[in-house]
């Protein structure tokens, strides 16, 4: 971002500032565009975040329900906690979008889900206090265009 931008940004009045809509329930093709790794705010619990990018929406969509959502600059994300109890859903999730690969590390793997094209499940969950509305990723695999075309 150049610098006129990030100025122009921040010279807004907080006040003015609209919060962007959540992507509409359903299925969307798109990109997982990075991963990164954290720890939950509350419990400081390590995760690995996906970072998906929507392309397009899948016929599970309400027709519409997306009309002025520009999904080039929409990003949503996946987190997946790195504890004993929950690491088999990240060992899950790379098999889904990667395919089995027996005898490779998360460390091996991880990498080569960067840009990888996905079906991914969205929905919705509330905030703490229910004031506000997020998306929440559920089910992430790879995208296969021609089982796409045969399901139609």
């Amino acid at each position: 971002m150049s610098g006129a931008n990030f100025r122009a940004i921040l010279s807004q009045k907080t006040d003015e500032v609209e919060r962007p809509r959540a992507l509409a329930d359903g299925h969307y093709i798109g990109v997982i565009k990075t991963h990164e790794f954290g720890q939950s705010s509350n419990k400081k619990t390590p995760f690995c975040r996906w970072i998906l990018t929507p392309e397009e929406e899948t016929s599970d969509v309400p027709e519409g329900a997306n009309a002025g959502i520009d999904f080039s600059k929409r990003e949503v994300r996946k987190d997946f906690y790195i504890t004993p109890a929950a690491i088999y859903r990240l060992s899950d999730a790379l098999d889904a979008v990667l395919g089995k690969q027996n005898g490779r590390s998360f460390d091996e793997r991880l990498p080569e889900v960067r840009g990888l094209r996905v079906l991914f499940q969205v929905g919705h969950r509330d905030s703490e206090d229910g004031t506000e509305s997020y998306n929440d990723v559920g089910t992430i695999v790879a995208y296969n265009p021609e089982m796409a075309a045969a399901a139609e």
